[in-house]
């Protein structure tokens, strides 16, 4: 395995260009998230996380474009209850909120996708043709698929009923098996999820926590996701349910993805973010980078990362900034957003004028 330590390489704002970017802002409140995730630190349990539901935040949706290492045209277009995931296609936009997920068409036709087992969803993504949209509901462990055209569910999986059922439970101070199998309740050790609207699990009892799926761009029937619990980027299987690990090692990651042939992981936790190819591989280490205040230190935040024309760009929430790589020039640039804002997920690409008008009708702050 090779180590690089990314504050060595050159600093440079002319090799990305200009990017445009959409990004989702799950809480304007970054401080009080930093408070909850100190004190998860000292859970004994080995699952970081809350061992409690909390409540809903305010976030909202951002619009901005790089250019030469400055942040320019910022708009909160929306305020919306803990906006995570984020997709786009060629004549959509996906956005979700907390448990539902809107899909926006180029002239602004917006429809609602609901399921009542969407729960903390985190991330959206088309499929190539944009035909399809891939949703994580992260509060219930599973991924599911709709068909754009018809808003009909096409393919769902389930954590629990793949071999990843085990929760801690606060109240019994164990691990449970998750379940939404009623012929299981009564039986010692298990945990039934029978009514998704009264049985909200808090992180720690998600058995994976599902932090991000996408569509594998080089193997057709597949798709990779973060397991937030068990540290990796599966890749699962549709027509089986298999899931196989295919980079391992990470502590909370997010952002499982391909860059040009190899796989990709965000480590959240230890601040590094992995590319596995076929005969090497390397960890990208964030921890000597300036700019993290002094009470985080000896902590790292990578909330999630994107591989863009063979660079990489990775929300550091540690140091309130846009991280772009490029691994084989060894080059990069920071660039520093709003201190206050935990910036969740991103996507590169402009939005219609209509897209823009509807996302700014969803303001919900009062929901």
């Amino acid at each position: 395995m090779k180590q690089v330590d990314i504050s060595k390489f050159k600093q440079d704002s002319s090799f990305y260009g200009s990017l445009n970017l959409v990004l989702t802002v799950k809480s304007f409140d970054l401080q009080a998230i930093r408070k909850r995730y100190i004190k998860s630190r000292g859970d004994k349990t080995g699952k970081t996380g809350s061992v409690e539901r909390r409540p809903v935040s305010l976030g909202g949706i951002v619009s901005m474009s790089i250019d030469s290492g400055k942040i320019r045209d910022e708009k909160v277009l929306a305020k919306l209850k803990e906006p995570r995931g984020l997709a786009l296609s060629k004549n959509h936009v996906g956005i979700s909120s907390e448990n539902e997920a809107y899909v926006i068409a180029e002239n602004g036709e917006v429809r609602l996708i609901n399921d009542p087992w969407f729960s903390y969803i985190h991330t959206l993504d088309f499929s190539k043709d944009g035909s399809k949209i891939l949703i994580s509901s992260s509060g219930f462990d599973v991924i599911m698929e709709f068909d754009v055209a018809t808003l009909e569910k096409t393919y769902e999986w389930w954590a629990w009923e793949n071999g990843f059922n085990q929760g801690y439970s606060a109240a019994l101070a164990k691990n449970v098996t998750i379940s939404r199998d009623e012929s299981n309740r009564g039986k010692d050790g298990f945990h039934i999820v029978s009514n998704p609207e009264q049985d909200a699990l808090p992180t720690a009892m998600r058995a994976a926590f599902i932090n991000s799926v996408v569509y594998d761009t080089k193997n057709d029937g597949k798709f990779l996701a973060t397991f937030f619990h068990e540290g990796k980027v599966m890749e699962i299987d549709r027509a089986t349910g298999l899931a196989t690990s295919v980079v391992v090692g990470l502590k909370n990651p997010h952002g499982g993805d391909r860059f040009d042939d190899s796989y990709t992981g965000t480590s959240t936790g230890t601040g590094f973010v992995a590319v596995i190819g076929k005969d090497e591989i390397t960890h990208y280490d964030f921890s000597n980078l300036e700019g993290k205040p002094n009470f985080l230190e000896g902590m790292e935040w990578l909330q999630n990362s994107k591989n863009i024309d063979g660079n990489i760009i990775t929300i550091d929430s540690n140091r309130n900034q846009f991280v772009i790589f490029n691994p084989e020039l060894e080059l990069i640039d920071a660039i520093a957003y709003n201190d206050n804002w935990a910036v969740q997920d991103m996507i590169m690409g402009s939005l219609t004028a209509q897209q823009e008008k509807q996302i700014i009708v969803l303001d919900n702050p009062t929901n």
